[in-house]
């Protein structure tokens, strides 16, 4: 069985974990830069301009596009992709007390 830490690092696990259940996108910076993470939905206007939790590392997210766990909508915006999803879902999810206790 392919776990989690087999295909992703921790970096790409909580990347990946956090933006499907906190539905988070990441917005691409200039190469090697941290992507910040920012609400998919906001209750206030101007709240989904300011990013959320730690920016992901530039490394991380690039994992997450090479293995098609996220996807571009635009040219600078990646939401989770419908494999991604399943991905979560299979195999992030059901290891996911793991996961937490090692998380900030």
């Amino acid at each position: 069985m392919v776990t989690p830490r087999n295909v992703l690092s921790d970096g790409g696990q909580h990347a990946l974990q956090d933006m499907v259940e906190l539905e988070m996108y990441l917005l691409s910076q200039s190469q090697k830069a941290p992507w910040p993470m920012l609400p998919r939905r906001s209750g206030k206007p101007h709240q989904a301009e300011k990013p959320c939790r730690k920016p992901v590392e530039s490394s991380a997210a690039e994992e997450l596009v090479r293995h098609g766990f996220i996807e571009a909508t635009s040219s600078r915006t990646f939401v989770v992709s419908e494999s991604g999803y399943r991905f979560y879902e299979r195999e992030i999810k059901p290891h996911s007390s793991w996961i937490n206790t090692s998380r900030e």
